[in-house]
């Protein structure tokens, strides 16, 4: 008796969450690495019709992204960066040095959406994100993987 009623409960819940996750609109996206991206940080150049962000703590940011203006993202963990600043800069050399003697080195990705159009840059040594867009182009999630991946580094 037990065993079936364990069985329907957890049959509720699947059904509870594959619910909520539909009615939510939001399709995955991806990271695709691309040499350009990471020469782009490492220049300092700013994308037009772009707005940075970067995560984690102001000393020591994780990630940077510019976001085309396509798209709107207002998640809090990401803190808006004004490119022409002295501080975005110093906030791409902080992202620079996580790789200092370690094997996986920053690295340029283009995030892209569910259908292949081009969301905006990431410049980490994280190579993983859980990226996720509705169809009227809300970031919903965009965040990084908890672990720095050794990937597809194109030199």
């Amino acid at each position: 008796m037990s065993d079936k009623r364990n069985f329907f409960l957890t049959i509720i819940f699947l059904t509870i969450c594959f619910a909520l996750n539909a009615c939510t609109g939001a399709k995955y996206g991806r990271l695709t690495a691309t040499p350009d991206v990471k020469r782009s940080f490492e220049t300092y150049e700013v994308l037009p019709s772009h707005k940075y962000f970067y995560r984690g703590a102001r000393s020591k940011p994780t990630v940077i992204v510019g976001i085309n203006q396509n798209y709107e993202m207002n998640l809090k963990l990401w803190v808006p960066l004004d490119p022409e600043s002295n501080e975005f800069r110093t906030q791409i050399d902080r992202v620079s040095l996580q790789g200092m003697g370690n094997i996986a080195q920053p690295w340029g990705f283009r995030i892209l959406d569910n259908d292949g159009n081009d969301v905006g840059v990431w410049y980490s040594a994280i190579r993983m994100a859980a990226v996720a867009i509705t169809d009227d182009r809300q970031i919903v999630k965009l965040q990084p993987g908890s672990m720095v991946a050794m990937g597809d580094q194109i030199r």
